[in-house]
């Protein structure tokens, strides 16, 4: 029995190392520069939208960067124009299929990039309907086109008809929790 696992095994190892060395290992890297060549510095989330463009989280410089592969735009806020960028602190993005860009961090962020709109969701004191923390950690939407909210203080579903949100807490000993 040990010498068919043995052989086995041999002949697996030899399988992976053969093919591994035919992999081509001449890959390609460019350097993605920043406004100015400026590097783009501490990057916290990556996606790609349906049209094909590269969105960055840019914590450090307290932005959001879209890069079509020859240039870079960057999405700042300005706290004299709701229509910006709604927070300086940057955790996490998501593109979904409609090219909607969510942002979260300090709240979460819309971004339609067809209409230049931002929309901002933040917790509001006794409002049950808002989002439930506004340290948003990550971003995603299900295989029906729900929008799923990771925070510290638990799991929101957004409707985004009517902007309000259902939450979802964990409750020890609460086994429907």
């Amino acid at each position: 029995m040990n010498f068919k696992i043995t052989i086995t095994a041999i002949i697996l190892l030899v399988l992976i190392f053969k093919n591994g060395a035919a992999q081509n290992n001449n890959l390609k890297f460019n350097l993605v520069k920043g406004i100015n060549g400026k590097p783009l510095g501490k990057i916290t989330a990556i996606t790609q939208d349906p049209h094909g463009y590269m969105w960055f989280c840019g914590q450090g410089d307290k932005c959001i960067y879209r890069y079509d592969g020859n240039r870079i735009i960057s999405f700042r806020q300005d706290s004299l124009n709701s229509n910006t960028l709604g927070m300086t602190n940057l955790e996490t993005m998501y593109a979904d299929d409609s090219g909607i860009i969510w942002i979260g961090g300090d709240g979460l962020d819309q971004y339609n990039p067809a209409t230049g709109i931002f929309k901002h969701y933040k917790h509001i004191e006794h409002d049950p309907g808002s989002l439930v923390d506004n340290h948003v950690s990550t971003i995603l939407k299900d295989r029906q086109g729900r929008l799923w909210v990771g925070t510290l203080r638990g799991l929101d579903r957004l409707n985004e008809k009517t902007g309000k949100f259902i939450h979802y807490r964990n409750e020890p000993g609460n086994p429907k929790a």
